[in-house]
Formats: C-alpha cells, sequence, structure tokens
C-alpha cells in the first residue's frame, strides 16, 4: 500500500535550517555556560592563591574566592590557612569547617588531610586529628611530612612507640629531619641511649646515623658505646658513613676515637696507625702518604727543601731526608705527623739526626704542637752547623688536660729580622720514639 497517497498520514518536510539553529544554539549556550563556571573557577583559584596575611585582609580575598569557586578545593584550603593565622577558638574552627570541605571535594589529597589532621589536632579533637592524619598517611606512605606531624601528635599522647613508627621514615625520606628525629628521641626518652637505639635506631644505617648526632652534640662516650654495638660488618657495609663519623670526630679534635673508628673500618687494621706512636717512625714503608690522613706523614716537597727516602739509616733500611738549596728564607715545615695521646700526660720524644754541610743563621728544630690549638708543648735545640755523624735527639713534655693529640713538625729557630736567613746542606732523621713517662694527673 502507498501510504503517501493515505489520507491519514501527513507528511511535513522542514527545512533542514529549521533543525540545525536550535541544536547550534544549545550548543553555544552549554559552551557559554561551561565557559563561565571555567572562568569562576579560574578567577576564584587566582583569587585564593593570591590572597595576602591574615593581617592584610587576606581572609576577605580568600572568602571572595571561595565564592567563585565553591567546588575548588585549593580555595577552601587557602582560606582555611589564613583563618589559622589568626589564632582563636573562633578562627581554629572556621579553619577546621575549611578543611573538612577541602577534604569532601579532594578526598585523595594526602595535603587536605594532613591540614585537617594538623587543625583539628590545634582544637584539642585528637581523635579525629589521628583519623585524618592516618588518613594522610595511607595515601602517601613515602612522603616525610604526613608521617612527622602524625609522629610529633602520637607523642604528644605519650604514645612513643607508635610515634617513632611514624617518625623513623619521616626521617629516612627526608635527611632534614633526622636530627629532629633524635633531639626529639633524646628528650623523650631522656637521654636514655639504650632505649633510643632500641626503638629508633633498630637498623646499622641508623645507629651510625645516631652515632653522628650524638657526636654534634659532643656526647663523646655515648657515641663510641653506640658505635662499639654495631657489628665489624655492619660497620664496613655501611663504610661512607663511617668515614663521615670518622672525619666529624677529627673536626672535633676528638683524636683517639677519630683513629679508633679508622682502624674499626680498615680492611687490615695492622697497617694503620696505633694511638701513642708513630706511624712508620722508622721509615721502613717507602709510601710515606698511605691516604691515613693526619695519623701518616704528611709531605709537602718544595725545590728549595727537597724531601725524600734515604737509604742511609741509624737503624733499618731507610732514613728521612731533608736537602736545603734555600738562598732566602724558607719555612722547613713541610713535614709533619699527628699522633693521637692521652689527656695530662707526660711523654718523652726520641729520635736520631744526621747533618751534611749544613749551615745557616736559623737552623732546624722538631717541635711538638696541640693538635687542638697548634700551641708550642716542646721543642728540641737547634740542629748544629757543619757534619755531624748520627746523634740522639730527647726531650719531654705534657700534654693538656683536655687534649688528646699532638703534632710532630719540622721548623726552624728564628733569625733576625734583617736576616735573608738562607739555608743550604742536608739533614737525615730516623727512628721516632714516643714513651710515655707518666700517668694521668686526676
Amino acid at each position: 500500500m502507498d501510504h503517501s497517497k493515505s489520507p491519514s498520514i501527513i507528511t511535513i518536510n522542514l527545512p533542514v535550517a529549521a533543525i540545525r539553529w536550535p541544536l547550534l544554539f544549545s550548543i553555544a549556550l552549554l559552551a557559554i555556560v561551561g565557559a563561565w563556571f571555567a572562568e569562576r573557577w579560574y578567577v576564584g583559584n587566582v583569587v585564593a592563591d593570591y590572597a595576602p596575611s591574615a593581617e592584610e585582609g587576606g581572609i576577605d580575598m580568600a572568602s571572595l574566592g571561595v565564592r567563585w569557586a565553591p567546588a575548588d578545593p585549593f580555595t577552601h584550603w587557602r582560606l582555611a590557612s589564613l583563618e589559622e593565622e589568626n589564632f582563636s577558638a573562633e578562627n581554629l574552627a572556621n579553619a577546621v569547617r575549611e578543611y573538612e570541605l577541602a577534604v569532601i571535594l579532594s578526598p585523595h589529597d594526602y595535603r587536605y588531610w594532613m591540614e585537617l589532621g594538623r587543625g583539628l589536632d590545634a582544637t584539642g579533637d585528637t581523635g579525629g586529628a589521628e583519623k585524618a592524619l592516618r588518613r594522610a598517611v595511607e595515601l602517601a606512605p613515602a612522603y616525610s611530612h604526613p608521617r612527622w606531624y602524625f609522629g610529633n601528635m602520637l607523642l604528644r599522647e605519650g604514645r612513643l612507640n607508635e610515634a617513632f613508627e611514624q617518625l623513623r621514615p619521616a626521617a629516612r625520606n627526608d635527611d632534614a629531619m633526622r636530627p629532629q628525629v633524635f633531639s626529639l628521641a633524646w628528650q623523650a626518652f631522656d637521654k636514655d641511649i639504650d632505649a633510643i637505639v632500641r626503638v629508633v635506631c633498630p637498623s646499622s644505617l641508623e645507629r651510625i646515623q645516631f652515632v653522628n648526632y650524638l657526636i654534634s652534640a659532643d656526647a663523646f662516650d655515648d657515641a663510641m658505646r653506640v658505635w662499639i654495638s654495631i657489628s665489624p660488618a655492619e660497620r664496613k657495609e655501611q663504610r661512607a658513613l663511617g668515614e663521615q663519623l670518622q672525619q666529624t670526630l677529627l673536626d672535633k679534635k676528638q683524636f683517639r676515637r677519630s683513629l679508633d673508628v679508622m682502624r674499626d673500618l680498615a680492611p687490615d687494621a695492622a697497617r694503620l696507625p696505633v694511638a701513642e706512636q708513630f706511624w712508620n717512625g722508622g721509615f721502613e714503608d717507602a709510601a710515606l702518604t698511605p691516604g691515613v690522613k693526619p695519623f701518616g706523614w704528611t709531605i709537602d716537597s718544595r725545590p728549595q727543601v727537597h724531601v725524600d727516602i734515604d737509604k742511609r739509616p741509624h737503624g733499618g733500611q731507610n732514613s728521612l731526608r731533608f736537602v736545603f738549596r734555600a738562598p732566602n728564607k724558607s719555612d722547613a715545615n713541610q713535614v709533619s705527623q699527628t699522633i693521637a695521646v692521652e689527656p695530662a700526660i707526660a711523654y718523652r720524644f726520641e729520635c736520631y739526626v744526621r747533618t751534611e754541610n749544613l749551615n745557616s743563621a736559623g737552623m732546624p728544630v722538631i717541635t711538638i704542637l696541640d693538635a687542638a690549638d697548634n700551641t708550642t708543648l716542646a721543642s728540641s735545640q737547634p740542629l748544629p752547623t757543619g757534619t755531624n755523624d748520627w746523634q740522639r735527639i730527647t726531650f719531654d713534655f705534657k700534654t693538656k688536660p683536655k687534649s688528646e693529640g699532638i703534632i710532630l713538625s719540622f721548623s726552624r729557630a728564628a733569625c733576625e729580622e734583617a736576616q735573608l736567613c738562607p739555608i743550604f746542606g742536608t739533614v737525615w732523621y730516623d727512628d721516632f720514639n714516643l714513651q710515655r713517662i707518666s700517668s694521668p694527673t686526676r
């Protein structure tokens, strides 16, 4: 049947434009509305972002940002942070309300949960604060700040073990927090080293870091007690931190302890210096600079004063030789060695020397310096001029009450100010020895 000719059906042929214009109008209207809301969001965000401090009217400006972009969590966060600046019960309550809105609008952003937790903690709502901060940690477990705030809140509640379960990883992920965490532990456990090590420093890495913290606080005995508790294998695993520890002790003028750490880290401690002895005092090891500074020989050979190992010894096979060719004033202090000693102890120094064609108005001398302040403790007599066979040099000195390091140095007797003070000739030294001749003074 041909329906086009049926009297019951009416066919209306509309122009295409009549259908298209309403559709285009609807699309345009949606675009305009969308642009309007996007513009409001952008303007609200910018207004909130650039709001000044609370004292300069920032709260009113941030509130305007919230009105323009009420669905933007950032505007609520900004308003809340400004409310907190005016510390009062009313402002804190307002801040918490805005933080809650930010969390509702962006429930997976740890920052808003963290700020909500801090705000609730400030109002005294520790239960709500714990829930919010715990959620922030769950959302960002590798981030330090949520754990830092959560740990501090638990610490104030007296929940020490739980607190440091949060603070330990915070310090592990942020080096700047490490000394603060150790400081909190130092106070929380009332300087109980064993408790701090057990709760805060279960790993060798954390214990060595704690040792460095204790040294920075001048708690040297406690630091070394923790260091000794670490197994030799674990010390070597953390060699870089151990070397940092050794250098820190050296910087603190803790020479004996620095030497102990150096020996603990060495693969062959038998080849390293020991306390109260010269290292390689007979120069049998021709490697004068073995990388054990400052406890080995430190040598700076120059054209005017050449220093080397020679085969004309007093004992053994080698000696230390100085060849002077200085037509003007030249200091002989190019060789030195630091020795770890005990405080307030009398020692006797001994070595042997020979000369050949030595001539100067300022003859070489051996000087013992305090390693902490470089003051002179004792000096030898100036060497004789001319050519002389091996002869013994000896003198006594006493270390200072709080010093545990000395420096052996080679210098020259003073010349008259007007003299150029040249020096020529050759000097050999050998068989350096240090002997204790008294017990510590009490």
